[in-house]
């Protein structure tokens, strides 16, 4: 293995760098945070950033943590041959961490396993089901409008956990079939554990020493992360037990009470996940309740988190761009009128120049920046040998700022995406939801939860970013997030702006 990496394209080492490039990064990072005060994960991010654009040319390139390769990739015709091929299906091992969390669900497992898991779910997530959803989407957007409204008299506020709050109700109503309220009642425990377990996790991950799993599991950060671990699992097992008895309810022909509405059992509607997976448990006992309980634990964790930073960002590049800003008001105009009805799918559809500037968002901050892979075979890609037993990141962030494929990549340009500057663009140029057998089941679902959430506020309001693109720090912690917030003011439409503040534009 060693012999093989040493081939690929890096930075060469002299012998007293003992832990590898880690050293060289450590001795920086503690002088950058010295003189500018910067969380250190950012300048990780920044000069990782920086060593693989060093290799630009080459789309490849290895970084020894002491003698342990990691081989980032980059370039669209060797991103096809890591997430396309049909039996590297193993994530990187820092997805272990996630077992006590979520377990081993369709995250982190692989090989028989996960492709039993990928074809259970994927009905659960066909077109006709998804529809299902849009209520929920509509139901919980209009709460986030009506908080929206008590800040249009701020001078700004930090769209990213009013963003989160939304869709963490979203996922749990779409996928738990309940509501938890994290808008109007963010101290319920199981709202504070779920925020507390997502910004863990990264923490954890980031710490060596907590990486044994007894360890961790004594340290007071350890006990505290459990204890919020089954906070959230004792709720999601409550979920499925009561969803399971009106499930059984339904077979026995009995009247179900759904709040103060009572119901046919045989006329009631039914909440896909969750009903695909208890109907598969209870005919077939194909999958556990405790399988089941590792499922709906893993969809609300990444289903709230990713989506959230990705309407986040978006939001907050519009507030950056007045013009195009502009121009989804004329879109939405054209769609609703002055008419306050819910989205419906053919709105959806109709919101084409929304959805290329969500592409375009996205091309520029992916919610999940980096993508791993532990390879368990060697693996030729073009003249390069990738070694079995490294680890293989394929970099998102890098990849989409490709020139052969986004000219000027820097540059916020929605039109990128038009159907007429699309075609014959690489498949594995542009992967936001990931590709290949991995990609992310839930991603039509995401693209409905975006436009819904964006055209809900944007109908009500405009917005004006204050930080301009070079002043917002990044941190790769799994999702891809603003060091310090996006500060957006937030107005009627029909209100202006207050220009004494500085307003830049990327």
């Amino acid at each position: 293995m060693v012999q093989h990496a040493n081939l690929l394209p890096s930075m060469k080492l002299k012998f007293y760098h003992v832990l590898g490039h880690v050293s060289l990064v450590w001795a920086q990072r503690r002088w950058k945070k010295k003189l500018n005060g910067y969380n250190p994960h950012v300048y990780d991010f920044i000069a990782l950033t920086g060593f693989n654009k060093v290799f630009s040319k080459n789309g490849i390139s290895n970084i020894w943590q002491i003698h342990y390769p990691f081989v980032s990739v980059f370039q669209a015709d060797a991103v096809e041959a890591i997430l396309n091929h049909s039996t590297e299906l193993k994530k990187a091992w820092f997805y272990d961490l996630l077992h006590p969390f979520i377990g081993h669900g369709l995250l982190t497992s692989y090989d028989e396993k996960w492709r039993k898991k990928r074809k259970m779910l994927t009905p659960a997530f066909h077109f006709n089901i998804l529809k299902d959803f849009l209520h929920a989407f509509n139901k919980q957007s209009k709460i986030l409008v009506d908080i929206l409204k008590s800040y249009t008299k701020d001078e700004f506020t930090d769209i990213v956990p009013v963003i989160t709050k939304c869709s963490l109700d979203i996922i749990c109503e779409a996928i738990l079939g309940k509501e938890v309220h994290s808008q109007t009642q963010p101290s319920s425990s199981y709202v504070k554990a779920v925020v507390y377990l997502t910004d863990s996790v990264f923490e954890r991950m980031q710490s060596p020493w907590y990486w044994n799993d007894f360890l961790f599991k004594i340290s007071p950060f350890g006990r505290k992360f459990m204890k919020n671990v089954d906070i959230v699992h004792s709720f999601t097992r409550q979920v499925i037990s009561e969803k399971k008895a009106e499930l059984e309810k339904r077979k026995s022909g009995e009247t179900l009470t759904d709040g103060n509405n009572e119901v046919e059992g045989a006329k009631r509607k039914k909440l896909a996940l969750m009903d695909l997976l208890l109907e598969e448990h209870c005919k077939h006992n194909s999958i556990s309740e405790e399988e089941i309980r590792e499922e709906v634990d893993t969809f609300t964790f990444e289903g709230h988190d990713t989506t959230s930073s990705g309407i986040s960002w978006c939001l907050w590049m519009i507030g950056l761009h007045p013009w195009i800003q502009k121009k989804i008001h004329e879109e939405l105009d054209s769609i609703f009128g002055d008419n306050n009805r819910d989205a419906t799918m053919e709105d959806l559809k109709d919101m084409k120049y929304l959805e290329c500037v969500i592409k375009e968002a996205l091309r520029l901050y992916p919610p999940v920046p980096a993508i791993g892979r532990m390879l368990r075979n060697d693996l030729q890609i073009g003249e390069f040998l990738l070694p079995r037993g490294s680890m293989c990141l394929v970099i998102a962030y890098l990849l989409h700022r490709d020139p052969e494929f986004f000219p000027n990549p820097e540059k916020f340009d929605p039109d990128r995406f038009s159907p007429e500057n699309s075609a014959g663009r690489h498949p594995f140029a542009y992967v936001p939801f990931s590709a290949g057998p991995r990609n992310c089941i839930g991603q039509r679902f995401a693209l409905m939860e975006e436009k819904t959430v964006l055209s809900s506020i944007l109908r009500k309001f405009k917005v004006r970013s204050l930080d301009p693109r070079d002043k917002v720090q990044l941190l790769d912690e799994i999702v891809l997030r603003p060091y310090k917030g996006l500060r957006i003011q937030i107005r009627e439409r029909s209100q202006p702006f207050d220009f004494h503040s500085v307003y830049y534009f990327s």
